[in-house]
């Protein structure tokens, strides 16, 4: 039977709504890589900081972390209410307190509390725009470019926080003030906002509609979802992935360090040099997460997610036994780490997204993201831990050797979330 012509989408439509698309995915992708720019202002700017406050080392550590603190609460208390409120209007909130806190900071951060409190509230934004971010992402571009287009927002992220070290450290030599740079980087930051309120616009009637379609739900947390073994699963791939992660972002740069000063350099260029080479090779997880999503695409999130995974966990058994050996093998396969410790994030973020209940993918996001951000947190403690206690040159093999461990650990819950009946529903059933 013949379909009705004004059932039929013309090709010049369809071309055309493509555009639009990826234009759209374009601006929304630069307002949260814009806004995140001053992300790693603090880090490059420590010195100065530190001195200027009387921080300790500890104290200095505190006003980092606050961030993430900020972040891991915000994921329970914000991101249920993208279940009730239009994810736009959430995002748009959000990336107006990231905004803003930031410009804030060099003008009124004056201790450790006060710029705690205002990097807590940078990591609180920072949930609320990159979580609903991936579910707008996510609803537009359903089936086969769903990975993709994930994974380019997720490197828009990747790219604001790993930019901004090189930014700021540029900044610094030209203006000689930490507050001056820091503040110039803030306020690039608020173009964000005005690409976020065009994006949100655009996209604000197919949102209401999808929210309207799905029924609105209490707002509040929901973690019965962890009841439903594959939404466990996923989060827990997630929260290895973050850990492996994390760890290896502290301790590589210092592995670094360590080979290059057992090579004869002097300490203090040897940190700088180590320092450096860790940042190139973290920065190529901006083209690595969106290669991966493609990759899950084509493949299937399980399959994809595993063997990125089965890569870090390699590298992460034999990086830290090369301490010995000639530098430039350690920092040959440093840029295949940074690569692949990276490549799968996009595709956890999705699986999550089509595994999701209806109704509860804002409760769905807010747990993955609370337990991903602990136990991220924890493994870099766990491997400082195990270099502490094995005071011999061992102690750098076994720290890796445990990252490497939770690789295996991810690609066995994988194998078993393949298995699943409800992994069809990802990657337009090729699970």
């Amino acid at each position: 039977m013949t379909q009705p012509e004004s059932t039929i989408t013309p090709p010049e439509e369809k071309t055309t709504r493509r555009w639009g698309d990826t234009l759209w995915l374009a601006g929304i992708s630069a307002s949260l890589m814009i806004v995140l720019l001053p992300f790693s202002s603090y880090i490059a700017s420590l010195p100065f900081i530190q001195e200027e406050w009387g921080m300790s080392n500890a104290q200095a550590a505190l006003v980092f972390s606050s961030y993430l603190v900020g972040y891991a609460l915000s994921s329970l208390i914000l991101v249920p209410f993208t279940d009730r409120l239009p994810a736009g209007r959430v995002l748009l909130a959000s990336i107006v307190v990231i905004a803003v806190s930031n410009v804030l900071f060099p003008l009124l951060a004056q201790d450790m509390w006060s710029g705690s409190l205002l990097r807590a509230v940078a990591g609180a934004g920072h949930v609320g725009a990159y979580i609903p971010g991936i579910q707008l992402v996510s609803r537009k571009f359903e089936g086969s470019r769903r990975g993709s287009a994930v994974g380019i927002f997720v490197a828009a992220g990747y790219a604001g926080t790993t930019i901004s070290y090189v930014f700021m450290g540029q900044l610094l030599n030209v203006t000689e003030s930490w507050r001056t740079a820091y503040l110039i980087t803030a306020l690039v930051g608020l173009l964000g906002i005005a690409l976020a309120l065009i994006v949100t616009r655009i996209d604000g009637a197919r949102s209401a509609e999808t929210t309207k379609s799905e029924g609105r739900a209490s707002g509040r947390l929901n973690v019965g979802i962890l009841k439903e073994r594959s939404m466990a699963l996923i989060i827990l791939v997630y929260a290895l992935h973050t850990a492996e992660l994390y760890l290896a972002r502290l301790w590589l740069p210092l592995l670094l360090g360590a080979t290059l000063v057992q090579s004869g350099w002097e300490p203090l260029e040897a940190t700088a040099l180590a320092t450096t080479l860790a940042g190139f090779m973290f920065m190529t997880g901006i083209v690595a997460v969106i290669m991966g999503g493609t990759f899950s695409d084509y493949l299937g999130r399980t399959l994809g997610g595993g063997l990125i995974f089965s890569l870090s966990g390699a590298c992460s058994f034999i990086v830290g036994w090369l301490v010995g050996v000639p530098p430039p093998f350690l920092i040959a396969l440093g840029f295949v780490y940074g690569f692949v410790t990276a490549a799968d994030s996009a595709i956890y973020s999705t699986a999550i997204t089509e595994l999701s209940p209806k109704g509860l993918i804002g409760s769905t996001q807010a747990v993955q993201s609370f337990i991903g951000f602990t136990i991220g947190a924890a493994a870099p403690i766990a491997a400082g831990w195990i270099l502490d206690l094995v005071d011999t040159s061992a102690a750098w093999g076994l720290a890796f050797s445990f990252n490497g461990l939770l690789a295996v650990a991810g690609v066995l819950s994988l194998i078993w979330l393949r298995r699943m009946p409800q992994a069809a529903r990802m990657a337009a059933g090729k699970r």
